[in-house]
């Protein structure tokens, strides 16, 4: 007896149908113009820190999560697809169901972990930010900054990895753990705080001391002199006197 059991279609000629779709096709269109032109959206989207830059603002160095403590979860993954691969071979498909279902889980929640977060230093902020779903995010000002501390032990040392402490201003103190090359985070920090203050000092004349121009400034604006009209002290400066009420000729200070 004939079969008339039409044979089933290939992968490849099962999709023709669908990719024949007016909107399915221009979606596939504009993906292809977005990754060809480079436009950022949606395949090459910014980071979080590049999202938050100010007007001005500029990215002068960023860490990372270092990969020493998701070691276990990337070697269990592993042996949790390998026991998937096994459990295959011996059409055994709940074992490998499960296994690959564990790998997925360890190897996905490690990399997005560890590629989600971000420390960057700007030359006017300190900006970190921690986690996908669950996120939490810190940004000041580098004026506001009063020290990074950094702890490290004999692992963190060896591996060159550990965790630091923002503090800032009103005593709050932000620990992030497992931050790669902590030292020279701290150290671009301060970097870039002391290049924050320098550019805030006020230009002097030479041999002129800061708090000596600002005490004597000070100084010239109380300056006081006696009312021609009643006899009252008024500021040196003043047009008018705040006690008879009458205009005074203003002296050049």
């Amino acid at each position: 007896m004939a079969c008339n059991r039409q044979p089933s279609p290939s992968l490849p000629n099962a999709f023709l149908p669908l990719l024949r779709e007016p909107l399915v096709l221009r979606r596939l269109t504009g993906l292809a113009d977005e990754w060809m032109l480079g436009d950022p959206s949606p395949l090459c989207r910014m980071s979080y820190t590049e999202s938050q830059l100010l007007p001005g603002e500029h990215i002068k160095y960023q860490a990372r999560l270092h990969w020493l403590p998701f070691l276990p979860a990337y070697f269990f993954g592993g042996l949790a697809a390998l026991a998937a691969v096994a459990g295959l071979s011996m059409q055994s498909w709940a074992l490998a169901i499960m296994q690959f279902a564990l790998a997925a889980v360890l190897l996905l929640w490690a990399y997005i972990t560890q590629s989600t977060s971000e420390f960057s230093v700007t030359d006017k902020r300190v900006i970190i930010k921690v986690g996908w779903i669950r996120r939490r995010t810190l940004e000041t000002m580098l004026g506001k900054v009063e020290g990074i501390g950094v702890e490290q032990g004999l692992i963190g040392r060896l591996f060159n990895f550990g965790t630091i402490i923002v503090a800032g201003t009103g005593g709050t103190k932000e620990p992030f753990r497992n931050i790669s090359r902590p030292l020279e985070f701290r150290h671009h920090v301060q970097s870039e705080v002391s290049s924050a203050e320098d550019r805030r000092q006020v230009v002097l004349p030479p041999g002129a001391s800061p708090s000596l121009g600002i005490a004597s400034s000070a100084t010239r604006e109380r300056e006081e002199r006696e009312c021609p009209h009643c006899a009252e002290m008024i500021l040196k400066k003043a047009r008018v006197c705040k006690h008879c009420q009458r205009e005074v000729l203003a002296l050049p200070l």
